[in-house]
């Protein structure tokens, strides 16, 4: 009775399966044989192997928010169990096909149901894209949102340590720490113009780069995870902590009221409940499939910072390799506190007039508000008159139709198979090299502050003594002498004390 009542099965069935107990145990035991030598041989050696790679690539593509087909998986996971199969034993003869049964207990065994896979036909896209924007401006009138008001934020992923790969340092700086390191982004900003401070995840807490360096100093938002990878509970994190006290600040020192209408696209980090999360913010979601199409800062906006963010290192590196330093030494040089600071100032090289331009794919209302709505991002320009130059005075073989506009592309990089296999222990020991326990803050001496006057001193004199024209050098003395200015009230301070 209680075995009946706990299957929910009759007690007639229950009685007939256990007279019969001898005859079913039998069958099952041949069955069982049978089965498991088919799946043993099945899911052991490169194809179980091939297997757990091909759920680290999914969930990569899916955080960076890669369409996916049952095509890509496919050939992922065919591309994979070849590479595993040429280091197998020689003996191991088991084929691999990638049929369509595989993926669909592959789906079952990973738990991947909720992964989208595949996608509408690309007019459902447009009538989708299209309806959503009929919505959003049905509520921004009727809730007579301010172009200050509308924000848009999205992911990137950076490989902020990689040169092109047409380039013949490339295949050598692969051996640089750092090579394969990224930083996620999280870029953004209003209609009107105005850019969020980035945030930005990295896989390290506490990179040997920043000893001696507060965190809450640097011009991005710092955090870190394992991978590198948004999640919902950093997306939060930026939510109230990052967004909220900045928008609010912006919204004073603009003398406009706090009410924010930010968008999102469905990413797996952005979770549906922040919208509740603050009386004066709606959080709208961008339907899926329709990112590449109306999202508005994937319509130019990160593929211009990606733009700056090139010809920043490319300027850095000319510097070096002026001052004596080959093109290897300054990389090998390059920090990830070093690729900080220069997202910060590429981000701050996009132009308002780019941050204008992005939205008009997505919005009815203020589209003719600003002159930028009426051109495109600059990033043609950007790439053939900057960039290029920088790179063939570094003599690297870079083109501006290939190798240059892949680089500045907005699409993500991809993890290859290679990466995907190096073994965990060789990315916890890069990472154990980086990290280091917070250390004391920076401190100013007087020795140290005369030191570094005396050198800005003997480098005017150079100046000077290569200028003959002594009105600009005269200007630009002033000017650096101005900003010197709070250092050398430090000074007098420390004197003072000593």
């Amino acid at each position: 009775m209680v075995i009946a009542r706990e299957l929910g099965l009759s007690q007639s069935t229950i009685s007939t399966i256990l007279k019969d107990k001898k005859r079913v145990s039998d069958a099952v035991k041949a069955s069982a044989s049978v089965q498991s030598t088919v799946i043993t041989k099945k899911r052991a050696g490169p194809i179980d192997d091939m297997e757990k790679l091909l759920v680290a690539w999914i969930e990569e593509q899916v955080q960076k928010r890669i369409p996916l087909s049952l095509l890509m998986i496919q050939a992922k996971a065919r591309s994979l169990f070849d590479m595993l199969k040429e280091h197998a034993d020689p003996a191991y003869t088991q084929m691999f096909t990638a049929s369509h049964g595989w993926f669909q207990r592959f789906k079952r065994r990973h738990n991947f149901h909720t992964v989208k896979v595949g996608g509408e036909a690309v007019s459902a896209d447009i009538e989708c894209a299209e309806a959503f924007k009929e919505e959003l401006h049905k509520m921004i009138v009727d809730q007579k949102y301010l172009p200050e008001q509308i924000f848009n934020v999205d992911e990137t992923s950076l490989f902020w340590k990689r040169l092109p790969e047409c380039t013949y340092v490339h295949q050598e700086s692969k051996t640089v720490p750092g090579f394969r390191d990224h930083v996620t982004l999280l870029l953004g900003g209003n209609v009107a113009g105005f850019k969020l401070k980035p945030f930005l995840i990295y896989h390290s807490e506490n990179p040997r780069a920043f000893k001696n360096v507060s965190k809450h100093s640097l011009p991005v938002h710092y955090r870190h995870n394992k991978k590198a990878w948004m999640t919902a509970a950093l997306f939060e994190d930026w939510f109230l902590n990052c967004f909220i006290p900045q928008a609010r600040e912006y919204c004073r020192q603009t003398n406009i009221p706090f009410k924010i209408l930010l968008i999102l696209d469905d990413a797996p980090g952005h979770p549906p409940h922040v919208g509740g999360m603050h009386p004066d913010i709606k959080v709208i979601y961008l339907p899926l499939s329709t990112t590449t199409l109306i999202q508005p800062m994937d319509q130019g906006a990160i593929a211009a910072f990606k733009a700056h963010y090139l010809r920043q290192t490319f300027a850095q590196a000319v510097e070096a390799t002026e001052s004596g330093q080959t093109l290897r030494e300054f990389w090998k040089g390059f920090t990830i506190l070093n690729a900080v600071q220069t997202i910060a100032a590429a981000w701050g090289e996009v132009t308002q007039q780019c941050m204008n331009c992005i939205w008009k794919k997505v919005l009815k209302t203020y589209v003719n508000a600003f002159r930028g709505f009426n051109k495109d991002p600059a990033v043609g320009g950007l790439v053939s008159d900057k960039v290029l130059v920088l790179g063939k005075q570094l003599e690297l073989d870079v083109n501006e139709e290939g190798d240059v506009r892949e680089i500045v592309s907005i699409k993500t990089e991809e993890v290859s198979s290679e990466e995907l296999t190096e073994p965990e222990e060789e990315r916890s020991r890069i990472k154990a090299e980086e990290d280091v326990l917070p250390e004391a803050p920076r401190m100013f001496t007087a020795k140290k502050l005369a030191a570094a006057f005396a050198s800005i001193r003997s480098g005017m004199r150079m100046l000077e003594e290569m200028d003959d024209n002594y009105e600009r050098y005269a200007r630009a003395d002033r000017q650096i002498q101005d900003a010197l200015a709070c250092y050398r009230e430090i000074y007098n301070e420390k004197k003072q004390t000593c």
